[in-house]
């Protein structure tokens, strides 16, 4: 079960990440708290958590097992530690001039990717913990 809810959150993040994050106009503001962007990009990850867990809820439900606030708990964390890490890429990025032509870059998005992982293998340890 842990791995199919973990394979579901990467599956989340890559449509999240990638097929969803540039429908938002405007400025690239992310390295900014107030960033609406960044904001709406955060929420999609949060919406799409909620919806893995609601599934993950609903199965465990027929089995007669209540995990329901897991649909609550995880969005929230994925808001945050999301919102946070990219803010944090986006601010090196700002400072240090960086070009998304730059090898360097390519290597904080690979690091940035690396968190977001670890940030949903998180969010599964912590499942199994508090529910199981």
């Amino acid at each position: 079960m842990l791995v199919t809810i973990l394979f579901l959150l990467m599956v989340k993040h890559f449509v999240c990440d990638f097929a969803l994050q540039g429908r938002f106009s405007g400025p690239n503001d992310k390295y900014l708290l107030t960033s609406r962007r960044a904001r709406l990009h955060s929420l999609d990850h949060a919406i799409g958590t909620a919806l893995v867990f609601l599934f993950v809820a609903s199965f465990l439900f027929a089995q007669g097992v209540t995990v329901f606030s897991s649909i609550l708990l995880f969005p929230v964390l994925d808001f945050v530690f999301h919102f946070s890490i990219d803010w944090l890429k986006n601010n090196f990025v700002k400072a240090n001039d960086m070009k998304q032509e730059s090898r360097q870059f390519w290597i904080l998005t690979s690091i940035d990717q690396i968190l977001h992982t670890v940030t949903y293998l998180v969010l599964v340890l912590l499942f199994d913990k508090l529910f199981f």
